[in-house]
Formats: C-alpha cells, structure tokens, sequence
C-alpha cells in the first residue's frame, strides 16, 4: 500500500467514527484518539510529485483542508475549551483559524486559506466550495468518507446537490420571487461566473425540477438574496 494509500485509509476511518449523520463533528470523542494527529502530521512529508493527475491532486487538496480544519478545531479546543461555544463566530477568531493557523503539507507552509486558494485558483472547479469543510454549522456537510480520485467527478456533483438542498445552501420564496443562496454565492461569485453562467444559471443542474422550473421561468425577474452563515462550531456529540 502506497504512503498516499495508507493516509488515505486512515482519513476514511476518521471520519466513518466521529462524523454524525449529519455531517458534524464529535470533536471532543476525537480529542482522546490520535489519529487525526498523525494523519495532519504525516502531511509535512507527503510527497507532491506523486499528485500526477488533475483528480488526484484536487481529492489530495480537498481532505488535507477538512482533515486540517478538523486538526485545528482539536488545536483549538485543547489550548481553549470555550472554542466549543464559539466557534468563529467573530472576523477576529476567523482571521485566526483560517489565515493565521499553519501547517506544513508537503515541506512547505499554508494555512487553510492557502489551500483554499491553491485548489481555486490550480483546479478552477466551483464545485470544490460545496466540498471543503470549514467546520461550521453554515458550511457544506463534511462528508461520510474521503474523496477519491476515482470517483472526484460524482462526489462533487453529489457534494453540491447535498448542499443546495440544505436550508445553509438555497431556498425560494415563491411569493416574492426570491432565490436566497449560501453567502458562498457571494463570497465567490467571481468562481461561478468564470463558468460563464450567472450564479442562478449556475445552480440549475443541482437543485430539484421543481426549484428549476421556478428558476428558469422567472430568469429575468427573480431576485437573489444571501442566506446569513452561520459559523458557530458543526460540533456533535456521540457521532459513532
């Protein structure tokens, strides 16, 4: 079994015994086992040169960010406990966890908004915001298992069509004529765009016949608001 094999595996079973149907996290359960450690320590001398295919490096990406996110939050709470309350609820801590905390993949240096942009901007995927876990309630579930090379394509289909069936992802307000979309819409709406569709052209695909129906029968009059995020911890307890 090759080191990216085995890292692999180890990802997997982490996440089949501390996430919740639900896509939380029982963090606390998975302070006392050692795996999500070793695994985010193994990262600092993994090879990037065996990445050598376009699905490989996009699934490697996309766990090493929600394997780090996960190993931060245990970071977090073990130096402070009343992380769990908070979460990153306020632009300081965010600025903290996600452009300050660092970690070491491959021999280099990044924080998870290093990654974040690196898969942005190497990949040029918008599907890839409905797969990395930010680890909080307003983010996409983080999902049952690791993403696979093998499989990429259709797990980020069903990552976005998980999503935007989610009250965090989309919702629509047939009296008013209103699509409310993730902030993420908003955040990235450069991303989406890219693909040449407006962000309401963009989630056609994903949602249900009935949500496209209104949609495409309302193009030009529909109005898109944001759904306020929500990043108070996706914490759960007893996941296994």
């Amino acid at each position: 079994m090759s080191e990216n094999d085995t890292m692999s595996v180890t990802l997997e079973g982490v996440l089949k015994r501390y996430r919740d149907p639900f896509g939380n996290v029982d963090y606390f359960s998975m302070m006392a086992d050692n795996s999500i450690v070793q695994f985010a320590e193994s990262l600092a001398e993994f090879d990037l040169s065996s990445l050598d295919s376009r699905e490989k490096g996009l699934a490697f990406w996309i766990n090493c960010y929600n394997a780090l996110s996960i190993y931060g939050v245990l970071r977090k709470l073990k130096a402070e406990p009343s992380f769990a309350e908070k979460g990153n609820t306020s632009w300081f801590q965010r600025v903290r966890f996600f452009a300050l905390q660092k970690f070491i993949v491959g021999g280099s240096q990044y924080t998870l908004r290093d990654i974040e942009n690196r898969v942005r901007e190497e990949y040029k995927d918008p599907r890839i915001h409905f797969a990395l876990n930010c680890s909080s309630m307003g983010c996409p579930a983080l999902k049952d298992g690791r993403y696979s090379a093998e499989n990429i394509n259709e797990e980020l289909d069903a990552a976005t069509k998980l999503y935007l069936s989610s009250p965090q992802g989309l919702s629509i307000n047939t009296d008013g004529g209103e699509l409310y979309l993730s902030m993420i819409f908003k955040w990235y709406k450069k991303d989406f765009e890219a693909t040449g569709k407006s962000v309401k052209e963009y989630v056609l695909p994903y949602v249900s016949d009935e949500q496209r129906e209104f949609i495409e029968k309302n193009m030009d009059t529909i109005k898109v608001k944001y759904i306020d995020y929500d990043w108070s911890l996706n914490a759960s307890e007893g996941a296994e």
